[in-house]
């Protein structure tokens, strides 16, 4: 197992919560490393899931709380889909955009030259100035879309 996992997000979340006069805490530094380590859009339930195997007593409201010091630190961004909120890691991260699935709820990320490209062209015709976008396309995914084919086929 990787030992340095996030080392440069560590050290902005430690600073982050010094220069707030915040306590690092044995709770706070499960939950930060269990959301570095995943490399899914992880919602609360999971992330309390991740964090308390290292750290059982962590409890839900500490979960919320270093969330919310984790996007103000600029390490992570929430996603809210379906009605869930989610979370990803969000420092030093290349833009992208997000395909999700309605039926088993995956999200798969991607990023586009030319959908960028057209964005801005449209902006620009229209005097508008971009300061961000996220883009969030829904439909089904290749194995939710061969799941119901087989379904239709069977009836």
């Amino acid at each position: 197992m990787k030992r340095d996992v996030g080392r440069e997000e560590k050290a902005v979340f430690a600073e982050y919560l010094a220069r707030h006069g915040l306590k690092r805490s044995e709770q706070r530094e499960a939950i930060l490393e269990a959301f570095l380590r995943s490399e899914r859009h992880l919602s609360v339930d999971d992330l309390l899931r991740l964090a308390r195997k290292r750290r059982p007593e962590v409890g839900r409201t500490t979960v919320y709380r270093t969330l919310k010091l984790l996007q103000e630190a600029g390490l992570a961004t929430e996603l809210v889909l379906r009605g869930e909120t989610r979370f990803e890691r969000e420092y030093k991260r290349q833009h992208h955009d997000h395909f999700i699935c309605k039926a088993c709820g995956e999200i798969f990320e991607f990023s586009s030259d030319e959908i960028e490209r057209i964005q801005e062209q449209v902006a620009s015709d229209i005097g508008f100035v971009i300061d961000g976008h996220r883009h969030q396309i829904y439909g089904a995914c290749r194995s939710c879309t061969a799941r119901s084919a087989r379904s239709e086929a069977r009836r």
